[in-house]
């Protein structure tokens, strides 16, 4: 890729004085795109999820989904992982735009194949490698905008790629509404048309080849490198993080403030779909009981089985078919699980931004502790007052704004702890060693789900990570009116 380089820091001003020439607004388009089509990706597989596993292991009892979720759920979150690790390198040492490239590609690639796997673990592994473009991506293009921007609009720029990705969110939500996960579509799982919606990202790199430069900053540190090769000068050297003492507890920091986010959104948030057909499972078979005492006989331990069993029980009062009885429940949970979502990630579009705003306003470590109160207030009214599906149409959107408000933080906060030589990798090590920490999470949320209270109780207990967000905060270096460090 040509070494092109990013309009000088104080182009000719636009309309609304942001400071931004042509060059600035490809490269901000190119890092929200990439972005964008990240959460779509995240989002298509949390919907998609439990009809695939359910579908390539054929012979798993209904109970123990919650835990090989868990289990997939992992392996996604430790791919994505060590991409941010090994592209975090990657983006300091060959540079962001390269790396947003490569990692573009490479999370298309996996997305579509997964739906063409054949079993759990070929699934699973797909989805790992998917996790290592997403979580090489995001690294790249948010220290691609930090750098790039005039420094009165990076709030405002990196706020945009943040807000981007609930909008991703909201296609692969979109997508679901019109292709349900569990239905077919011309001989074909739902689920497995929604992974293929996942190669179109890849025209990005159309994008990125042609219109995208290298930021000045990277360019700069790297002349710097070559000419002065000095141990403490070289880009993408990991142990530099912590032979600073300085950067060292930056890292401990943000990687603990990354983690608690993480596991509230990747353990609870995106949870939301199997609480949803939890709730509405209670709701028919509630409904069910109810029919059969109406018409005087008895509820069997039938209505206490799966959808399958409540369907023959509710068949034999009534004379209809079970199966076409269980496809109509299906396509209405699809309906009120993506339509939910939709909304939640509507409420995530505002979050966002509003703790965002707080950060630049009043600052980072306010914005932080802002952001883990509400979302913990959020889970225990969401995941502990569902009860029935028209709850959705309030509860989700409110979810989603409190839970994702952090990575609107996040994503101002990580770019301002690093020199520019070290940014990539800084970000990449803080922001991907908590989703290790945050990989076991998932599982642990799955085991906590079987039995009595099912999802909600388990979403409740695992909640009490924004308390220990809560007690980090006070220790974190505050950040606002500060230049980036180059």
């Amino acid at each position: 890729m040509a070494a092109t380089t990013t309009p000088p820091e104080q182009p000719e001003a636009s309309p609304r004085g942001l400071g931004f020439s042509r060059s600035h607004w490809w490269i901000l388009a190119a890092a929200a795109l990439g972005w964008m089509f990240d959460a779509m990706d995240q989002r298509l597989f949390i919907l998609a999820r439990t009809p695939a596993l359910r579908d390539l292991a054929p012979g798993t009892d209904p109970a123990d989904l919650p835990t090989l979720a868990g289990w997939a759920t992992a392996l996604f979150i430790a791919g994505w992982a060590t991409g941010g690790l090994a592209f975090g390198l990657v983006g300091d040492r060959f540079g962001r735009v390269r790396t947003m490239g490569l990692t573009i590609l490479m999370y298309s690639v996996f997305t579509g194949l997964s739906g063409l796997a054949r079993s759990w673990p070929e699934f699973a592994a797909y989805r790992f490698l998917c996790g290592m473009g997403i979580g090489g991506e995001y690294a790249a293009g948010v220290a691609l905008v930090a750098e790039a921007m005039p420094a009165r609009s990076r709030a405002f720029a990196l706020g945009l790629v943040q807000a981007a990705s609930s909008v991703g969110a909201m296609i692969g939500s979109g997508l679901s509404v019109l292709i349900g996960p569990q239905s077919r579509v011309g001989g074909y799982a739902g689920w497995r048309v929604l992974f293929f919606f996942g190669v179109i990202p890849s025209v990005l790199l159309v994008l990125l080849r042609f219109r995208v430069p290298e930021p000045d900053r990277w360019l700069r540190a790297r002349d710097e490198a070559l000419q002065n090769p000095e141990p403490g000068r070289k880009l993408g050297d990991v142990r530099a993080i912590f032979a600073d003492p300085v950067l060292r507890r930056r890292t401990l920091i943000g990687m603990t403030l990354g983690m608690v986010g993480q596991v509230g959104l990747w353990s609870i948030g995106l949870y939301t779909p199997e609480l949803v057909r939890d709730a509405l499972f209670l709701e028919r078979r509630a409904a069910v009981a109810a029919e059969l005492a109406g018409r005087g006989g008895a509820a069997s331990a039938a209505t206490a089985g799966g959808l399958d069993a409540l369907a023959r029980e509710s068949a034999a009062s009534t004379g209809a078919d079970p199966a076409a009885l269980v496809a109509r429940w299906k396509a209405e949970a699809d309906g009120y699980v993506g339509w939910g979502t939709l909304l939640q990630d509507v409420g995530s579009l505002f979050g966002a931004p509003f703790c965002t705003w707080i950060a630049v306003r009043y600052g980072r470590r306010r914005a932080f502790a802002t952001a883990y109160a509400m979302a913990m207030a959020s889970v225990w009214l969401v995941f502990g007052g569902m009860s029935q599906g028209r709850d959705v149409y309030w509860m989700l959107p409110l979810l989603g704004f409190c839970t994702c408000g952090i990575f609107g933080v996040i994503v101002l906060y990580l770019p301002e702890l690093y020199p520019t030589r070290l940014r990539t990798t800084g970000m990449g090590f803080c922001y991907n060693m908590a989703r290790y920490l945050t990989a076991g999470a998932p599982v642990l949320l799955g085991r906590l789900a079987i039995g009595a209270g099912g999802y909600s109780r388990a979403a409740i207990l695992m909640s009490f990570i924004y308390v220990f967000g809560l007690v980090v905060v006070p220790f974190a270096a505050e950040t606002r009116g500060r230049p980036l460090p180059d």
